[in-house]
């Protein structure tokens, strides 16, 4: 009798593709589940069984529920996967892949993170994006400032001391004083 190797799933919104992989080199099955059935699904295998996934966006909630349930998981950066995806890209193609991955030498794992650390991540890139937002907003500003012949100098701070000034130079402002360019 043949016994699972790895149980191979294709991560998505609301529909998986789960393959199920024996030492023997079979597939057992490898079939569409809701999100719904998924735990359900899940749950027919032994605790121990080794699941893996690509390492991508939900791939470590899942994770971190598998592991709470008894199950070995990996989960494996997407290039690796691509790799070894035979012809046509499907999700059946990509659950097969999981699993072939999930035993090549020499494919680094991304180990499951736990909420802390993705909370840290999270922020961390929450920020880095907000930064990248401001500093092309402000260059922006900055080009259609120089189409009405105002320049400010590169840099946030000075955009923030100089553009005060320049718009209490727009005509209409209450405050404002003469329009003129520099």
């Amino acid at each position: 009798m043949s016994t699972i190797r790895v149980v191979g799933i294709d991560i998505a919104k609301s529909v998986f593709q789960v393959c199920v992989w024996m030492v023997d080199g079979s597939v057992a099955w490898n079939k569409k589940i809701s999100r719904s059935k998924l735990l359900d699904t899940i749950r027919q295998f032994e605790p121990g069984t080794l699941v893996a996934m690509e390492a991508c966006s939900t791939s470590h909630f899942w994770g971190r529920t598998f592991v709470s349930m008894g199950y070995c998981v990996r989960l494996i950066p997407t290039q690796h996967v691509k790799a070894f995806v035979r012809s046509q890209k499907n999700d059946a193609n990509d659950a097969l892949a999981i699993c072939e991955t999930a035993f090549r030498p020499g494919i680094h794992f991304v180990s499951v993170k736990i909420t802390e650390h993705q909370d840290i991540k999270a922020f961390r890139n929450t920020r880095q994006l907000m930064v990248e937002q401001r500093t092309a907003l402000a260059n922006q500003l900055r080009s259609l400032l120089a189409e009405y012949g105002f320049t400010i100098p590169v840099g946030i701070l000075r955009l923030q001391q100089q553009l005060p000034v320049l718009i209490g130079k727009v005509p209409g402002n209450a405050s404002s004083q003469e329009f003129s360019g520099s």
